[in-house]
């Protein structure tokens, strides 16, 4: 049975919660991803995506940081975890 770990990426972009917005966005689109994951230490803060960044360019607040757009507790699985 195939597990997640044989289908996940490994490289996966990080951000700090005080990082500039506006910062993250350049990372993104040099990487090519939509997402980054936001990472106080080793804890997982929360995803900043694509459409998180639309908000706040849509109210004009690019100069934020990224703790005040990212997504609070994704949901996440365990490379363990089967893909059933």
């Amino acid at each position: 049975m195939s597990v997640i770990a044989d289908h996940m990426s490994r490289e996966l972009l990080q951000a700090s919660p005080d990082e500039p917005l506006a910062e993250a966005a350049r990372h993104m689109v040099g990487r090519g991803v939509g997402a980054v994951l936001v990472m106080d230490g080793n804890r997982l803060e929360g995803i900043l995506t694509e459409r998180d960044i639309l908000k706040a360019v849509a109210v004009g607040l690019t100069e934020s940081r990224v703790r005040d757009w990212l997504t609070r507790n994704p949901e996440t699985i365990d490379a363990s975890d089967t893909t059933e």
